[in-house]
């Protein structure tokens, strides 16, 4: 029993060292819990940055390169649509109208000059699809489905090449 001491008795500093070692016990948990974070974090960053270790260094992965040295059209090119303006079917007296400007990018084609010609295919392709539209239809998450629509036709009509996005600059609807 004389071994044991209680904190409040005798002032020999028995109950400030007994804080003083809590108090380092938490420091401690503090810096053990925060290192391995920071190594989670640094590692994260380090795989969305494509540091050496996780994407090689900014070089392409071995398959993609075998791949572009492979095809010789494999580039992609950004085709410039002008605008298409286009009547919505409103189906009420009102008419409505709708202008739209797009870039599509193509993967497989030679040159932009060979995917000039195939501007008013296009133009056509989106002044169809928007006729067909009734102006409900551009709100909310109508956008993701013209753009969707519009993608999916663009694919058939190109056929051999492939239509790898269409990036819509200008949607005006009055």
């Amino acid at each position: 029993m004389s071994d044991e001491t209680s904190p409040d008795a005798g002032g020999d500093g028995t109950a400030a060292s007994a804080d003083g070692r809590k108090g380092m016990s938490r420091k401690k948990m503090a810096t053990m819990a925060a290192v391995p974070l920071l190594l989670i974090g640094g590692g994260v960053g380090a795989w969305q940055a494509h540091l050496p270790p996780f994407g090689g260094g900014g070089k392409p992965a071995p398959k993609v390169a075998a791949a572009e040295g492979g095809e010789a059209g494999s580039h992609r090119l950004l085709l410039s649509v002008p605008s298409a303006t286009a009547n919505l079917d409103n189906g009420a007296g009102r008419t409505v109208y709708v202008k739209m400007t797009a870039s599509v990018e193509v993967e497989g084609a030679e040159t932009l000059a060979a995917l000039q010609g195939r501007i008013p295919e296009v133009q056509d392709i989106f002044q169809t699809y928007l006729h067909e539209s009734r102006p409900q239809d551009l709100h909310g998450s109508g956008f993701y489905r013209l753009r969707e629509a519009l993608l999916r036709r663009l694919r058939v009509a190109f056929a051999p090449l492939n239509v790898t996005n269409i990036y819509i600059t200008e949607l005006l609807t009055q």
